[in-house]
């Protein structure tokens, strides 16, 4: 295959359906994982959405699958649909070589147990570890690839969570 060729198998690969998951707790901080493959970038869970499964879901299984979190409460997502494209560079799973990059959906929940609470081993383990951050700090933590993706929902999430906290958690 030439450069032309490689190309236009690239951009006809179909894409992955994927949710993500953005927690935070009743400071407004979100929990962020450092993903093994990734080291020193931080991210929001996020995985695929099987067949015939709701992507809700999807979220809720996810969450328990990566942090070990069961009893989330829902807030709000974002509206859209949001693609991103693999890099050449990525070196992907056998599963995920077949998809161009993922479709995501990205969904907002309010958690507030503590990082001690949370178990990264008892699925397949995807982040080395965890920690609370700023929101907005995540658009600079996050491998580059992703950032514009984080760049349309981390606004609309920013407010939702400062709403969802004025309105229902009572200051300690």
């Amino acid at each position: 295959m030439d450069e032309r060729d490689i190309l236009t198998f690239m951009t006809n690969k179909p894409y992955r359906k994927n949710v993500g998951m953005v927690v935070f707790n009743s400071f407004g901080k979100v929990i962020v994982g450092e993903r093994i493959q990734f080291p020193g970038s931080w991210q929001f869970p996020q995985g695929g959405i099987d067949e015939e499964e709701d992507y809700l879901e999807a979220a809720k299984r996810e969450l328990y699958e990566e942090l070990g979190i069961k009893k989330a409460t829902y807030v709000t997502e974002y509206p859209d649909w949001i693609p991103y494209d693999f890099p050449n560079s990525l070196g992907l799973n056998s599963h995920l070589q077949k998809f161009r990059g993922q479709l995501q959906r990205w969904i907002l929940f309010y958690w507030d147990g503590g990082l001690d609470e949370c178990d990264l081993i008892h699925h397949e383990q995807e982040f080395l570890t965890i920690r609370h951050m700023e929101i907005e700090e995540t658009i600079q933590a996050v491998v580059e690839f992703k950032r514009p993706v984080y760049e349309k929902f981390v606004p609309i999430f920013k407010a939702a969570i400062q709403n969802y906290i004025a309105e229902n958690v009572k200051t300690k």
